[in-house]
């Protein structure tokens, strides 16, 4: 007796990229720019990031595509390694991968940090309600950014302790006494306050630390213009006894400026 042999059909693979039709190619190049890449992905059945990747290989551009302005850009460079991504991408009415799209581009990414463990979070409870510690004093006992432990302390509702009061006269004078020879910090710790009080109260009397500012001599230019592109900001800072923003804020007139300079150098 005969055995009848059954043959199952043969599937591809559900994850096997399918090639584009020319009514398909015909439809991407026609409707792309005024419809944008959900419609043809809808259309021909491509996912959504495929249609966009084919138009990208065919230098099609989309009026859906919104353009990244010299001010987002900027703002992404000052922000990205303070800030939540989520903030970020709030503030500039973008999504958040779009955020960290342009981050990649700009060789700036961060990869999403590992989850906290059970103990940082126990640590962060006992030493954020304990107002002897500094929110930067906190971020370092934990291993953590500033910006990550401050978001992680709001998340969870920690509060820091209130330590505002009244300043007394033989503070007032204290300040006053001491605020060009001494540190905010060193004032802070002397009078058993926190250094933003001691910062805050000395603004309000209106007490500059800084003088007026240094002029730049010509010296001064030069090793900046023969320097600033093969040492690091801030060698040349510490070489000239300027702070780094300085020397970055002088670079722009001087015609040798980079913008991507200072991100790149704190990494």
């Amino acid at each position: 007796m005969a055995h009848k042999i059954r043959t199952e059909a043969i599937r591809k693979p559900q994850n096997m990229k399918r090639a584009w039709t020319k009514n398909e190619l015909a439809l991407l190049k026609k409707r792309y720019k005024e419809k944008g890449a959900k419609y043809v992905a809808k259309k021909t059945g491509h996912p959504f990031t495929s249609v966009i990747a084919k138009a990208n290989s065919l230098g099609i551009k989309s009026a859906f595509v919104k353009r990244w302005s010299q001010f987002e850009v900027n703002y992404l460079l000052k922000n990205y390694s303070s800030k939540p991504v989520d903030s970020i991408a709030r503030s500039l009415k973008r999504s958040v991968q779009s955020v960290n799209n342009k981050a990649r581009q700009l060789d700036i990414f961060k990869p999403k940090p590992k989850t906290w463990s059970e103990e940082e979070l126990k640590l962060l409870r006992e030493l954020w309600v304990d107002k002897q510690y500094s929110i930067d004093e906190v971020a370092a006992k934990l291993g953590k950014t500033r910006a990550a432990t401050h978001y992680h302390a709001w998340h969870m509702g920690l509060r820091r302790p209130q330590v505002w009061k009244f300043w007394k006269k033989e503070e007032v004078s204290y300040l006053k006494k001491n605020y060009k020879k001494k540190t905010y910090q060193e004032i802070a710790k002397d009078l058993g306050m926190t250094r933003i009080a001691v910062f805050q109260k000395a603004r309000k009397m209106g007490l500059r630390l800084r003088g007026k500012p240094q002029p730049w001599t010509k010296e001064h230019d030069d090793y900046i213009r023969a320097n600033y592109k093969k040492i690091p900001t801030r060698e040349i800072a510490e070489k000239l006894g300027r702070s780094m923003d300085s020397v970055i804020n002088r670079a722009g007139p001087l015609g040798i400026s980079d913008k991507t300079r200072r991100y790149k150098a704190k990494k």
